[in-house]
């Protein structure tokens, strides 16, 4: 793993595509609905434009990279409220386009999500209403989706994280759902619901075989055929992503009553593996972070001016370092971020090297086994 300094780039989290050991391949936007791609060359400092003609997106303009494909769309309003958009598959490192399949709707479309190299999953918002519909590149079907809980209803309550997986070659959706309670208590506020409504507080690790939701979606059904791997019913309980690792998903489920967290790790579609337990109570974390860089969570149990105390809770492992830091990246790289008034930076001290690093105006990304910093005005 090493570090990147991009902040001289002009580019945020969402736009970048990859980082290999010699260049940054990234997406520039030349205002708010037009972008191209590039290619920037650390060596010799050269950037190349990859793409031959610019992009346009009037609506969320997500990125979703598969290997050496990148998805994205390209958006024409004909002037009278019909859209023509184009499924863009972009091979950014030969530079080459293919358009997947074209299609016109009334308003904007979001690419929402790509699932198994093969399904795309849309949302298209036309004034005050929206749909989501799903496509098949193999077959060209398109159907409209009826589960509004796939794509997060907020009316619901429900913060929806998706995720793909596989399991002896069988690939599965796997859903954390979680109580949404910025909506919650905004509805709450605007007298939509009152205290005393029955709201569901549970929140869940949902599953579902990739080729039975897709069925599902063809066959009109209202909802996907999810079944539960973990449920959680108290008011204060939740589950939490831990990110990926090596390959297989990790998720933390907090019991309020308890005061215990225990990690798991996704090991077959009913199976969750447990990797460690978490007894709050046996600690007294001045704070902590869910990390799903080292899919673990971090906790800082000391903090003095002489030095700061870290403890990885996945494998037990405590950092200490004489100057402060929250997490733990490649077991090598101890990272601080800071805002000090309107200022905000990052700080890394490399345990190999023994050098520790100082980024102003700054955050940080992982991608491609590698730090990127990134520069806090592009956001």
């Amino acid at each position: 793993m090493r570090i990147v300094d991009a902040r001289a780039m002009p580019i945020d989290h969402e736009d970048v595509i990859a980082v290999t050991p010699s260049s940054v391949y990234y997406r520039e936007k030349m205002d708010r609905t037009t972008f191209s791609l590039y290619r920037f060359d650390e060596e010799d400092g050269v950037i190349t434009q990859l793409n031959r003609r610019e992009y346009t997106d009037y609506g969320y303009p997500k990125l979703f990279v598969d290997g050496d494909i990148v998805y994205f769309i390209n958006e024409v309003p004909d002037g009278e409220g019909v859209v023509k958009t184009e499924l863009i598959a972009f091979s950014y490192k030969s530079g080459t386009e293919e358009i997947v399949t074209t299609f016109e709707k009334r308003g904007n479309s979001t690419l929402f999500w790509v699932l198994d190299h093969r399904y795309f999953l849309f949302l298209t918002a036309f004034e005050s209403s929206d749909e989501a519909w799903l496509y098949d590149r193999v077959t060209n079907q398109r159907e409209r989706i009826r589960d509004e809980r796939l794509v997060g209803k907020t009316e619901r309550f429900r913060e929806l994280y998706l995720f793909t997986t596989t399991f002896a070659g069988v690939p599965y959706i796997v859903c954390n759902a979680r109580l949404d309670e910025f909506d919650y208590y905004n509805a709450l506020d605007d007298g939509r619901i009152s205290p005393d409504d029955p709201i569901d507080h549970s929140e869940a690790l949902l599953i579902c075989p990739l080729e039975e939701a897709v069925e599902a979606i063809w066959d009109h059904r209202d909802e996907l055929p999810f079944d539960d791997v973990l449920r959680l019913q108290g008011e204060g309980d939740t589950v939490q992503y831990l990110g990926e690792n090596e390959g297989t998903l990790r998720f933390s489920a907090f019991v309020d009553s308890l005061n215990k967290e225990v990690i798991y790790d996704l090991t077959a579609p009913d199976v969750l593996h447990e990797v460690s337990v978490v007894d709050w109570g046996a600690y007294e974390p001045i704070d902590f972070t869910y990390d799903d860089i080292s899919s673990t969570i971090f906790i800082k149990v000391d903090e003095t001016d002489m030095h700061s105390e870290v403890i990885d809770l996945a494998t037990g492992a405590r950092y200490i370092d004489a100057e402060p830091f929250e997490r733990v990246i490649g077991h090598r790289y101890l990272v601080h971020e800071y805002t000090e008034g309107l200022s905000s930076g990052v700080v890394i001290f490399d345990l190999k090297s023994e050098e520790r690093f100082a980024y102003d105006n700054a955050y940080f990304m992982v991608i491609d086994d590698a730090i990127l910093i990134l520069s806090m005005s592009s956001i």
